[in-house]
């Protein structure tokens, strides 16, 4: 949240302020994929290639709402923050900063040649039409409450999302300068809205600016998290019509062979005493897989793992041990040898039952599943109490 005093001396600021926390807009997919780790390197240059429209235009908004405020002490405080955020050092300017983000930590070198979407220019063009709102109330409330009063908050769940997909934190100091929220235009614009606050309608006039300025922005970041989605698979399309053979691109085959008594790539286990559940996943890394995503699970004597359900499809393969797999009400007797199949989001378990461990192969189509639904697997799994 940037620094708006204000906000916490007058309780329908505080309102506002509350009503601005709890909007749906911090519910949307791309935060969530950013909270979950599902974003890759390369997701994140596309996401903030296409949020460059919006950024390098930021100081035309500020200085739409200056033209709309007719105070004139107001005007030249905004003013001197436009100076400052153009700054004499145009090394420094913020936009300065968030280029080289884009250059050096994205390796997007051509900024002049990004191709906006469609969803990407109207976001834009709102931004520049609500803010010059002749109407100060509005387009002060747009950026100030809708807009800045977002932005540390905003920025803390791009870094967590930024750090998981190995951007390291030191290359992060765009998001780190508005998250310690140093910006004098901030408080400015919270003194604009606050200035017109004995106006007829003016709560619910900066309600629903802030409200408008929310929904357009998630409803962007919802268009950029599907636009992932779509080139992920539409990427494995392509291979599959191709036609090439990807075994080409292994080099040593026999790294094509893996025994289920060598240990695969840990993914997620869990202990919890009282549901008697233990257990453990590993991922059996193969190069150039793209669909099928083999797993071990492991479950000791008399355990069980977790009921659970999930997009994608699995068959179970029994390489030891004996049990029980629960799909949906029915029980389902295993032992070495045997193969189950599961369906697609119905309810399963496995037990063992046996006086040993019970070891599965589990080859599920995660590959694909995760393309078209992002990295969803934590999502369907308990919180890990001790592992």
């Amino acid at each position: 949240m940037v620094c708006l005093p204000l906000m916490h001396q007058d309780p329908p600021l505080e309102t506002l302020h509350k009503i601005v926390q709890e909007h749906p807009f911090w519910n949307n997919s791309l935060f969530q994929a950013c909270r979950q780790g599902e974003l890759t390197k390369q997701d994140f240059a596309y996401i903030f290639s296409q949020y460059y429209l919006y950024s390098r235009n930021f100081t035309r908004y500020l200085a739409a709402v200056m033209a709309s405020c007719d105070n004139d002490r107001l005007r030249n405080r905004l003013a001197q923050n436009l100076w400052e955020e153009s700054g004499i050092d145009q090394s420094r300017t913020h936009a300065e900063i968030f280029r080289t983000f884009l250059t050096c930590s994205l390796g997007i070198h051509n900024l002049e040649a990004i191709q906006y979407t469609s969803s990407a220019q109207f976001f834009a063009q709102e931004y520049q039409r609500n803010a010059a709102c002749p109407d100060p109330v509005w387009s002060s409330a747009w950026l100030s409450l809708g807009t800045e009063g977002i932005v540390s908050r905003m920025y803390q769940i791009f870094v967590e999302g930024l750090c998981q997909a190995g951007i390291p934190d030191s290359e992060l100091e765009f998001f780190h300068i508005h998250i310690d929220c140093d910006d004098e235009h901030a408080a400015t614009l919270a003194e604009i809205m606050c200035f017109y606050s004995d106006r007829p309608g003016w709560f619910e006039m900066c309600q629903q600016a802030a409200e408008q300025a929310l929904s357009l922005r998630a409803n962007f970041f919802e268009h950029l998290y599907e636009e992932i989605l779509q080139s992920r698979s539409q990427a494995l399309f392509e291979v599959a019509k191709n036609r090439c053979s990807l075994a080409a691109q292994v080099g040593d085959l026999s790294q094509l062979k893996h025994s289920h008594s060598t240990s695969g790539n840990p993914i997620y286990s869990n202990i919890n005493e009282r549901l008697n559940i233990e257990f453990s996943v590993e991922r059996m890394l193969f190069p150039a897989t793209q669909v099928l995503d083999p797993r071990i699970v492991r479950i000791p004597a008399g355990k069980a793992n977790e009921r659970h359900r999930h997009a994608h499809e699995t068959l179970f393969y029994i390489l030891e041990g004996s049990g029980t797999v629960l799909i949906d009400e029915a029980a389902i007797e295993v032992t070495a040898g045997d193969a189950v199949f599961i369906p697609r989001w119905c309810i399963h378990q496995s037990r063992n039952t046996g006086t040993n461990e019970m070891v599965i192969l589990a080859v599920t189509d995660f590959g694909l599943t995760s393309k078209l639904l992002g990295n969803y697997d934590q999502k369907t799994r308990m919180k890990v109490l001790s592992t």
